[in-house]
């Protein structure tokens, strides 16, 4: 009989490993990157008088005594866009409309002028023809040299151009420092029918003929 043992402590085959399974990755969260941001540039600031006119040197001026209908603005606003960039601004009576270009600010000029625009009366929204601006253009350039003496002859100028600069230093807007400085007249000389105009005459004197100084130490724009 042989004897044949067998041994227990053999060794038994290791279990075969599971295949690997492969998991789809999560979806990302990231946000895809948006269009390339273009950096804000503000519009160029002309802070006075000269720089505006510097940058805009052709210039159309419309008597405004009176008032644009709510029609007339929006036709105007519409206008001034399509003529490209521009400026403006209104003192003692008169707007201010400047341009880039000469073309542009002969055509605002003549379409004020069919579109009868300018208004020669206080509160009136009548418009005035061709004839009639012209003529009141030529009696405002007269009565400006009458003013202008009136004031050199009574001191009035330089108390005027004193006042209204002395409320522009302290940060006052130009139409009531307009508006204060015309008191001065209405005071010392009541016979004056119209001391507000009296007083934008020799303010705009001043500030076209001693610009530097007029504008020295005031508050603000540099802009009547």
């Amino acid at each position: 009989m042989t004897n044949a043992m067998t041994d227990s402590t053999a060794a038994t085959p290791a279990p075969t490993a599971a295949p690997a399974t492969t998991s789809a990755a999560p979806p990302s969260t990231r946000r895809p990157p948006g269009p390339a941001r273009i950096p804000y540039r503000s519009p160029p600031r002309y802070d006075t008088s000269e720089e505006v006119e510097r940058a805009f040197p052709h210039a159309t001026q419309v008597i405004r005594r009176g008032h644009w209908m709510v029609y007339e603005q929006a036709e105007v606003n519409a206008m001034l866009q399509g003529l490209g960039e521009h400026r403006s601004g209104c003192f003692n009576g008169v707007g201010t409309f400047r341009f880039t270009q000469p073309e542009h600010a002969t055509a605002f000029a003549e379409y004020a002028l069919d579109k009868r625009l300018h208004r020669l009366k206080p509160n009136s929204t009548h418009g005035a023809t061709r004839e009639e601006v012209a003529l009141e253009w030529e009696r405002r350039a007269a009565e400006r040299e009458e003013i202008l003496a009136w004031g050199r002859l009574t001191g009035m100028t330089r108390q005027v151009v004193a006042h209204y600069r002395a409320e522009r230093h302290v940060g006052t807007w130009s139409w009531p420092a307009h508006l204060a400085a015309a008191r001065l007249i209405e005071k010392a000389h009541p016979t004056v029918t119209d001391p507000c105009h009296y007083a934008g005459v020799m303010i705009e004197w001043a500030e076209r003929e001693h610009r530097s100084w007029f504008w020295r130490c005031c508050r603000g724009l540099h802009h009547l």
